[in-house]
């Protein structure tokens, strides 16, 4: 069975784990439920760290002058040095992560669509932008796995997190033990899903590996992953494994397989359709080079969510048969 590596997350506190937002309660989180088997988390809470308490009150961020202070509404207190000088301290005091998942909407901790006032109090907004703390994760960490609550509840987004997340933790765990041939070993397994984000950027990542350069092979991994795989990419990737088996399948099932590929590229049948057809075609060939591939299964299975919410549901019991 494949060992997968464990991913190593950041994650806000108030996510199921601590009672810190600042009504006092825990924010539930599927995701974070799940992932906790197969990942090592390290939570903050920045309003905490600061000294705001639990339960606290609410803070926004407000445009003055210009700049964008975080404030406390009710009582006028400015946190936004505080917020910055912490994010500094514990941004350096950090091991290696592979990933972030934090609270939608904090005006600390939020990284996407967070509101801007033009005053302390009332209902004028100016603005989007991240969070005060969340703006220096971004800064930081540019090209790594970073979503929040909310938007990992869209299956693709979470299908795109979880496989960047498992990812960069297998090139940490490869480079942590100083061997070239660990990363070599990671490059090749995950070959052809590279492939499936941009082949051209796998081949970049290619020459970085025969540089014998992790921290160049790393950029070239981040600015590869930076962009969700598309449909033009997935079926150009499965033409390169079909065309392993080519010459050794007959011209039916040649035709067949192409259909396929037309099928996936007007959406009428799912990527998991088209990889699980590669896989089996991989496994009647016993080429175990391409089963092995991290393509088929980029994340622990468990973590894969039920194809159907609603198999096995009772549609008929509510008719009324005359």
């Amino acid at each position: 069975m494949r060992r997968f590596p464990r991913p190593r997350l950041l994650v806000s506190a108030c996510l199921e784990f601590e009672k810190v937002r600042y009504d006092g309660r825990t924010v539930p989180c599927l995701v974070v439920k799940e992932l906790m088997p197969f990942v090592d988390f390290i939570k903050v809470c920045p309003e905490c760290e600061v000294g705001l308490g639990v339960p606290r009150d609410a803070l926004r961020i407000v445009n003055v002058g210009g700049r964008e202070r975080l404030i406390q509404p009710r009582t006028g207190r400015d946190v936004t040095d505080q917020v910055d000088a912490f994010a500094d301290r514990f941004i350096a005091s950090l091991p290696p992560l592979d990933g972030f998942l934090f609270k939608s909407g904090s005006p600390t901790i939020g990284f996407y669509n967070i509101k801007v006032y033009d005053h302390p109090v009332g209902a004028g907004v100016v603005g989007r932008t991240s969070g005060i703390f969340a703006q220096k994760i971004l800064r930081h960490y540019w090209g790594y796995p970073i979503e929040d609550d909310k938007r990992i509840l869209n299956r693709k987004i979470r299908d795109e997190f979880l496989t960047k997340i498992f990812i960069f933790a297998g090139f940490r765990e490869a480079a942590e033990t100083g061997d070239p041939g660990a990363l070599k070993d990671f490059h090749e397994c995950n070959k052809y899903l590279f492939a499936s984000y941009n082949m051209d950027g796998e081949a970049k990542l290619g020459r970085a590996l025969a540089m014998g350069n992790p921290l160049a092979y790393f950029d070239e991994l981040r600015r590869l992953l930076a962009n969700p795989r598309k449909a033009s990419g997935i079926a150009s990737m499965a033409e390169l494994i079909y065309k392993r088996y080519e010459n050794q399948l007959s011209s039916r099932e040649t035709g067949w397989f192409y259909e396929l590929i037309t099928k996936f590229q007007k959406n009428k049948v799912s990527r998991d359709v088209l990889l699980e057809t590669l896989e089996l075609f991989a496994v009647r060939m016993s080429d175990w080079q391409i089963v092995d591939q991290t393509l088929f299964a980029p994340y622990p299975p468990e973590l894969v969510p039920d194809a159907d919410d609603d198999r096995d549901r009772d549609y008929q019991k509510a008719m009324s048969i005359p």
